[in-house]
């Protein structure tokens, strides 16, 4: 992992992964009902808890690197896609069998492979969960070159919130425009378009400038916590209470208010200490956050290769038990997957960036 680990953010992002999680495994109730909303939102929220953590990571990096005048590029896109590009391609791999298990026909993967399956289009079925990947790896291509000309263009630091507010306008300028004019769904129409959620990250860097750039007191995090958890709950009645396929608020500027809140609240959570908190807690918690690239990526994988097992669950108390054993397969799959694949690319990532 990149950079000294913080429990704090530690626990964002394992929260993060954890509503997923929850959310997916509700799926295990849809022969019972189709009323998942809650547990829907739980797996939305988590995705966007993952953006702008991102961004306020990657940002602190790039801000750091460039204040000290060590920013490289190359290293830079080495050190992301050799954290980010070896699991999503073997799932990728993973995802096409099964699709051809599932389905008797191989499927188009092409766009899969430049991250362009959903720029500016609807997500096609295939390893439907690397949507995010493909926004996510924009904003890691993006990001740098765009800081690599506003140093070249305004020099000093002191408009660099500004211009970064100014991407955010664009974006939504964007989204309105498309919005407009395709009349899209909520969902697979605008939240899983990558052209369209560049913005989420945004915020996250914001929210690192202030915080590594000008300092925070703690008093004044708190303060941005708590405007935060204010925008959170007008999101959740947004979320529930407007018809999301047709509203034009929840199409467009809900996807400012998401992010713009849960970057509120990342200050104080940088900030937050294990100090107090139980090491079994401690210990549950870093784990979690370790495997959460890897848990992300193999459960929907692992729920399709259950799917093609002739035990199918009815019951409430099968699809319980159903849903248990995703989860507890989830998680030791992805700490395999982290210890035997993932870490010793990482290990090897530090050595070869490290030169």
């Amino acid at each position: 992992m990149d950079g000294a680990r913080r429990f704090g953010l530690d626990a964002w992002r394992s929260l993060a992964i954890l509503l997923v999680l929850a959310g997916h495994a509700s799926f295990w109730f849809l022969p019972l009902t189709r009323e998942l909303d809650v547990w829907y939102s739980l797996a939305f929220l988590g995705v966007e808890l993952f953006f702008v953590l991102s961004g306020f990571l990657i940002g602190g990096i790039l801000i750091g690197e460039f204040r000290s005048g060590s920013f490289r590029l190359r290293q830079f896109w080495t050190r992301r896609w050799l954290r980010t590009l070896p699991n999503y391609f073997l799932f990728l791999g993973v995802n096409i069998i099964l699709y051809r298990a599932m389905f008797g026909a191989w499927p188009q993967f092409g766009l899969f492979l430049v991250f362009l399956q959903n720029f500016a289009w609807p997500h096609p079925p295939l390893f439907s969960e690397a949507w995010s990947l493909s926004v996510e790896e924009l904003f890691y291509l993006i990001a740098p070159l765009a800081t690599l000309a506003l140093v070249r263009l305004v020099g000093g630091r002191g408009s660099m919130v500004g211009w970064l507010l100014a991407a955010i306008a664009l974006v939504t300028a964007i989204r309105i425009g498309y919005v407009l004019w395709r009349d899209p769904l909520w969902d697979s129409g605008v939240r899983k378009i990558a052209l369209l959620r560049l913005d989420a990250f945004i915020y996250g860097v914001i929210a690192a400038w202030f915080c590594n750039l000008r300092g925070m007191a703690t008093q004044s995090r708190r303060r941005w916590a708590l405007s935060g958890v204010c925008g959170m709950a007008v999101v959740a009645a947004a979320f529930f209470l407007l018809p999301r396929d047709h509203d034009f608020f929840a199409r467009t500027f809900l996807f400012n208010l998401i992010p713009a809140s849960l970057a509120a609240m990342l200050p104080l959570a940088a900030e937050w200490r294990a100090a107090a908190v139980p090491q079994l807690v401690q210990a549950a918690t870093r784990r979690i956050a370790l495997w959460s690239y890897s848990l992300y990526l193999c459960q929907l994988a692992l729920m399709r290769s259950m799917s093609l097992l002739p035990w199918k669950a009815t019951t409430p108390a099968e699809c319980l038990f159903g849903a248990v054993v995703f989860v507890v397969l989830s998680i030791a799959c992805a700490a395999l997957l982290y210890r035997f694949f993932e870490s010793p690319i990482l290990r090897w990532r530090d050595r070869i960036t490290s030169r």
